[in-house]
């Protein structure tokens, strides 16, 4: 496996875990803007400064004592537009206080209802650089510039927390076509497409998919870490009906899943919002795959139908790490093992990311409660 980032080869995710378990229940975390208010970086200063987010982010990571990172890669307003959220990113000490965290307008569209037979015909690939130009200011040679910049960084973040000592489960990360497209178009608009246009939403995301398995396998050999992470919230049975889910959105994650595990790669589903009603769908999936929740899906009902199949992860919600106390999310934390762990394998974490207001005694009372 290429390697450019120098780090040793991982085996499995599974794999992974098992080898730094300090404790009976590993505990695995990702976030970003907690670091800054944790180290007192200014947000703007966070976004701007890649090494400074990195060594923020490192630094406040070996401060909580958990056992893994989810990603070692850093996003950035550019990244998150290339890779997931194609919309303008409204930016602290800029568009919004200096001291909030970015919020992504999705309530503009940046992708029209003729761009779905550019997509159809010329992929992802080609039409991002058509796409990342109506929406961040960069002409064609700044924008090959800053993408290029953007994978230098993530090379650094990635040796950085090599040097650090510090496991990652995952080399790379994509978000669901599905989920893309959706954020492009807006909620209303592309739900408005399933319905009025639906073939050629298919086209689009059938041309897509190749690219966001190719350009994740790449990112993932590159890092020497055969682990990916999909993320996946719009499609979930909160939003999506039976129906549009099993045409417009699992078709598509299955042949994400299923490339991904024939090129040697582990599998990370970040599942956001409620999933209840699509948990049976994923009874097909390879085993030994990683399910993340973020606290709406009952991990206990899952745990129950998956048994030994796939590994949980979750859920200890953003409201709780950043509004309880302590005590509150240590008596969620066992509770939610008790109902899990004893089922199915189980890993503790934040319900999506930790919140950028979480106390500091509450994300370690969470991983306290993992030594159950």
């Amino acid at each position: 496996m290429h390697n450019r980032s120098g780090l040793k080869s991982q085996t499995t995710m599974e794999w992974s875990v098992q080898q730094v378990r300090k404790r009976r229940y590993p505990v695995v975390l990702y976030f970003d803007f907690f670091a800054a208010v944790r180290q007192g970086v200014p947000p703007q200063k966070f976004i701007e400064d890649p090494l400074l987010k990195r060594e923020a982010v490192i630094k406040t990571f070996l401060e909580t004592g958990a056992d893994a990172f989810v990603i070692g890669r850093l996003p950035g307003p550019l990244s998150y537009a290339a890779g997931g959220f194609p919309n303008r990113i409204r930016l602290p000490g800029i568009d919004l206080p200096e001291h909030s965290m970015w919020q992504f307008e999705e309530s503009e569209a940046t992708i029209y209802v003729e761009d779905y037979d550019y997509i159809a015909e010329h992929g992802w690939n080609k039409f991002l650089k058509r796409l990342l130009p109506r929406f961040t200011g960069l002409n064609t040679a700044e924008l090959e510039k800053r993408l290029e910049q953007m994978k230098e960084e993530g090379y650094k973040d990635l040796q950085a927390w090599q040097q650090a000592g510090v496991l990652l489960t995952c080399g790379a990360a994509v978000t669901a076509p599905f989920e893309v497209l959706t954020a492009g178009r807006t909620m209303f608009n592309f739900f408005e497409d399933i319905f009025i246009r639906p073939q050629k939403v298919l086209a689009a995301l059938k041309a897509m998919l190749p690219d966001f398995i190719e350009n994740t396998v790449e990112a993932a050999e590159l890092s020497g870490i055969p682990g990916v992470v999909i993320t996946a919230h719009r499609s979930s049975g909160s939003l999506l009906s039976p129906g549009h889910f099993e045409i417009f959105a699992l078709p598509f994650l299955e042949e994400m899943v299923a490339s991904f595990s024939q090129s040697g790669l582990g599998v990370m589903l970040h599942l956001d919002c409620d999933w209840s009603k699509n948990l049976p769908y994923l009874t097909n999936f390879p085993p030994g795959m990683i399910i993340h929740t973020d606290g709406s899906t009952d991990l206990g009902a899952a745990a129950e139908k998956f048994k030994d199949r796939f590994i949980l992860m979750g859920d200890v919600p953003a409201t709780l790490l950043s509004r309880g106390s302590p005590v509150e999310v240590e008596s969620y934390c066992r509770e939610l093992i008790v109902k899990t762990a004893s089922k199915a394998p189980f890993i503790l974490s934040s319900g999506c990311d930790l919140p950028m207001d979480a106390g500091m005694e509450n994300v370690q009372a969470m991983i306290g409660a993992a030594d159950l």
